[in-house]
């Protein structure tokens, strides 16, 4: 991965491995629905569930021939019930020296069907619409369309998973990933529900006979960790954050996966301690993705109880009994950064780098980043001060100088390494956030507006917040105490119009203005 950008998949070798399944039968399949709809009325039906329908995808790849190819392959090896549609063979004709082409209707028996008018134009591309777009598609039409999309995709899945072709965690990151599904298969069963997703299973494999079903209820086959990878080395648990369609921002669910390891190792004698780090060579951790924080701005409680409910791993943290160390492979921002703070130990590749974006949105940070980082390392405030009032970036180099940082990797085959050993040196030792009231200088307020490290203007009234949040929390009388007034102070960011702001420019993706807003 760190040389070729690319997220390798375990498959066995077996016929069109592990992905081509789930994509070929997907789109030769929305060829036998043309016999009852357009290929418009497909795609904007699929749309529900990709970002891009079958036949649009086949047009910007050209894939017809490559549909043909595998599915004849499959039929070949495995059963008829892989044989490709026919409407896929009438869209190709071939050149004077006989290599297929993708052709016009003019070389074709069958360029239309009924009065749905043409389903290809002259070069060969399907008459569909654009991701986004909408045609009208009869509610009995949709519904045939969704059952047989969604049955072969089921049946593809538990197939795949029965005859151990691939792992349940590889198909559903592949599937959000090489063909921008929306949710993997196995999170869309498991919304759907058991019931309704057997009874479109069972409905496809009976008017397709030879299709595989399930070997084992459907139940059975949610039981993995979608987000995160575990490995263990030397005694050590390894856990993975791998979301590297979103630079492994934390949520809920991988939140819950880590908690789950971590609570069923901790007491086991033969694990020393455990690792977290991030997928690939870019990011430890771009953040926590903002989830239901939108519909909560304006109310202070509400978001207060959502500062808290984020916070369970990183309290969980403060009293493992075990070390765990966070080895940064990348950028650490934000939430991620937040996680790193609350380890025992932090290991890191030369190239990562800290930040605290936060204010840059108009918020405080929620999970204890006003407070925690003091705790541990007093001297180092002036610095905590430019990051989370200014979104400064802490280079690792300058975070090991500082004494955050206990050790730097060459590169990123030693990173690993190193944090095993940093595991073991901190086996038996205590690891506390200091409990009574600290010391430090408090930030400067300034008489000039406030500015990101970039230039970029901030909130003057987030800017308070934190100040007085970080002045507060320091003087607190215990850990949890300076902990209520780090998420009360998220609360009251959560209420200003910066917030507003802040997460709607986020939520639009363009650049805040906080001019207007104080």
């Amino acid at each position: 991965f760190y040389v070729t950008g690319k997220v390798p998949m375990v498959t066995r070798d077996v016929v069109c491995f592990m992905l081509d399944r789930i994509f070929d039968n997907w789109c030769n399949e929305a060829g036998f629905l043309l016999t009852g709809a357009t290929p418009a009325q497909i795609d904007h039906t699929a749309g529900a569930y990709v970002h891009a329908g079958p036949f649009f995808v086949l047009n910007m790849s050209n894939g017809n021939p490559i549909i043909i190819e595998t599915n004849t392959l499959q039929a070949e090896l495995e059963g008829s019930h892989y044989q490709p549609a026919k409407i896929f063979q009438q869209a190709i004709h071939h050149d004077n020296l006989g290599h297929p082409q993708i052709g016009g209707n003019d070389n074709l028996e069958h360029p239309q069907i009924a009065d749905r008018g043409l389903l290809w134009d002259e070069s060969g591309k399907w008459l569909t619409i654009k991701p986004g777009e909408n045609v009208d598609v009869p509610q009995a039409v949709t519904a045939e369309i969704r059952d047989r999309l969604l049955g072969v995709l089921f049946s593809q899945t538990v197939d795949i998973l029965d005859r151990d072709i691939g792992t349940a965690a590889d198909l559903e990151l592949g599937c959000r990933l090489a063909f921008a599904f929306r949710q993997g298969p196995l999170e869309l069963m498991r919304e759907l529900g058991e019931q309704e997703s057997e009874r479109i299973l069972t409905k496809f494999t009976r008017a397709k006979p030879g299709m595989p079903g399930a070997q084992r209820p459907l139940r059975a086959y949610q039981d993995f960790y979608r987000f995160i990878l575990v490995d263990e080395l030397d005694g050590v648990i390894i856990i993975t954050l791998r979301r590297p369609e979103a630079l492994n921002a934390l949520h809920d669910d991988m939140t819950d996966e880590i908690l789950a390891v971590l609570k069923r190792h901790e007491n086991d004698p033969q694990t020393t301690g455990f690792i977290i780090t991030g997928y690939g060579g870019a990011a430890f951790s771009a953040g926590a993705d903002i989830g239901r924080f939108p519909s909560m701005l304006g109310d202070k409680d509400q978001s207060i109880d959502y500062a808290r409910v984020c916070s369970r791993l990183l309290v969980y943290l403060d009293t493992c009994a075990k070390p765990v160390v966070a080895a940064l492979n990348g950028m650490a921002l934000g939430g991620g950064l937040e996680l790193v703070v609350r380890c025992h130990g932090i290991v890191a590749v030369e190239d990562a780098w800290l930040q605290f974006p936060e204010i840059t949105l108009g918020i405080a940070p929620g999970l204890g980043g006003m407070v925690t980082p003091y705790r541990r390392w007093p001297a180092a405030a002036a610095a905590f001060h430019a990051m989370l009032l200014k979104a400064e970036k802490m280079a690792a180099t300058d975070a090991a100088q500082a004494g955050i940082i206990n050790t730097l990797a060459d590169n990123h085959a030693a990173l690993l390494p190193g944090a095993v050993r940093l595991v073991r040196e901190l086996a038996g030792k205590p690891h506390t956030l200091a409990d009574t009231p600290i010391n430090i200088s408090p930030p400067a307020a300034g008489k000039d507006e406030p500015l990101s490290f970039t230039g970029q203007k901030l909130s003057a009234a987030v800017s308070a917040i934190i100040r007085q949040a970080i002045v507060d929390a320091a003087a607190a009388v215990s850990l949890d105490a300076a902990l209520e007034i780090g998420y009360s102070a998220f609360g009251d960011s959560a209420c200003t119009a910066a917030a507003r702001e802040g997460i709607g420019a986020f939520m639009e993706k363009r650049k805040p203005d906080f001019t207007l807003t104080g």
